[in-house]
């Protein structure tokens, strides 16, 4: 793509689908975007724009920046939703990496059906995104920076002004005599991206004025790399998969390179962030451990990879379950267990007690001897991090049945179920 003539057919030459959702901040890059896209559609009939304003809550003045974009969008012709969105950084995520995640989410619930989400990221964020992760030690993944084009939502996400040096966006735009808004947490030098922005990228192309174009040039390498080397590792998949997690002693046998690769990739595939370096060491080493027996764990934001036996499960981090908690239940209605922990259901009446798992419970079933919650869940297979957190339903002081297994019929509920999500649970 031409760096120095911007042209709106470009969009439409590489865009995965002729319905496009503009994220419209306001500012130079995407008042850019927005009024190409609209020229662009007009030389398609087929083309629909819409446009999206995600508000932080940041700044005073954001407020008057959502009704800008909307005032803007409606010159053009563009219905623009907006969206007010909570950051959280509770999570222990940075305020950049929260808010792009609060921001990518408002995305993905603004799509609709066919559409696809156009961000206006360009040639010059592009080369801060690889010292960036140049920074942070990155491997192939980072290196190759910002994809122009990759799956999102319902759809996908496509970046069509990478090939154009913020520049020329300023110039197409001043031509044209439009304006845009300046935000100040732009020029904040406490952000990382900010940092390389206006202290480092300026001291480079000092000695290389072309350096913005070839470190772009560099991510494009880096990213045919890593497809080609994703394409090896997603072979691996079918034979890595494991009931709810992955087979440790299959992953074990990559070297640390591509056990490295594959590790991110079935993190990302979960929905996790994917952690750095010292964390990847820490996995690896966990699945590399010659003590099947013990019990294994790393953590990262929000995060835990747990291995049991021969499973690796990647996990979001467990709620704390309620101390002490105990209700009675008649099984009229389901009922809804704490901390994430799925509903019980029956079709019976009667009057029970339900409460999680303890330590000291004992687990007799009709016909054998009493046994321990730990040896009990062991023989059958339950993660030493799932036995206190399984349903407990007793009734006259019984223990009738034990998350999935009913052991004592004569008092349990009748055709008592479980329902949940939680991995790791043995199929009864």
């Amino acid at each position: 793509m031409a760096s120095s003539r911007i042209q709106a057919e470009s969009i439409i030459d590489g865009a995965p689908s002729p319905h496009w959702l503009i994220a419209y901040s306001g500012g130079l890059d995407s008042t850019a975007l927005l009024h190409l896209a609209c020229l662009a559609a007009r030389q398609q009939p087929a083309c629909r724009v819409r446009a999206v304003h995600v508000d932080h809550g940041l700044h005073a003045d954001s407020e008057a920046w959502a009704g800008h974009c909307q005032r803007q969008a409606q010159m053009l012709g563009v219905d623009c939703e907006i969206r007010r969105v909570s950051v959280d950084c509770s999570a222990g995520l940075g305020l950049e990496a929260a808010a792009r995640q609060a921001r990518h989410r408002a995305l993905e619930a603004t799509m609709q059906p066919g559409e696809s989400v156009l961000l206006a990221h360009h040639q010059d964020d592009q080369a801060e995104t690889l010292l960036l992760n140049l920074a942070r030690g990155a491997g192939i993944d980072g290196l190759a920076g910002m994809p122009q084009t990759r799956r999102f939502g319902s759809g996908w996400l496509y970046r069509p002004l990478l090939g154009y040096p913020r520049a020329a966006l300023q110039r197409w735009l001043e031509a044209r005599d439009i304006g845009w808004i300046e935000d100040p947490s732009n020029a904040d030098l406490s952000l990382d991206r900010n940092w390389i922005r206006h202290r480092v990228l300026p001291s480079l192309r000092q000695r290389w004025p072309a350096c913005d174009r070839k470190l772009a040039e560099s991510a494009r390498h880096a990213g045919a790399a890593a497809h080609a080397l994703a394409d090896t590792d997603r072979s691996w998949l079918p034979v890595l998969a494991d009931g709810d997690g992955w087979s440790a002693s299959a992953l074990s046998r990559l070297d640390d390179a591509q056990l490295s690769r594959v590790l991110r990739r079935l993190i990302s595939e979960a929905g996790h962030p994917v952690p750095g370096q010292a964390v990847m060491a820490q996995l690896i080493a966990m699945l590399r451990s010659q003590r099947p027996d013990a019990e294994h764990l790393v953590t990262w934001t929000g995060v835990e990879a747990r291995r049991y036996r021969d499973t690796l499960y990647l996990l979001r981090s467990l709620p704390a379950l309620p101390p002490q908690w105990a209700v009675q239940w008649s099984g009229e209605q389901p009922l809804i267990l704490p901390a994430d922990q799925g509903r019980l259901e029956t079709t019976g009446r009667g009057q029970w007690i339900v409460r999680f798992a303890q330590h000291e419970d004992m687990i007799r079933m009709p016909g054998r001897p009493a046994k321990r919650l730990s040896r009990w869940c062991q023989e059958q297979g339950v993660a030493p991090w799932l036995r206190c957190r399984l349903p407990v339903v007793l009734r006259e002081g019984r223990i009738c049945s034990l998350g999935p297994w009913v052991v004592d019929r004569e008092v349990a509920p009748e055709k008592l179920q479980w329902i949940h999500a939680i991995a790791g649970i043995p199929g009864v």
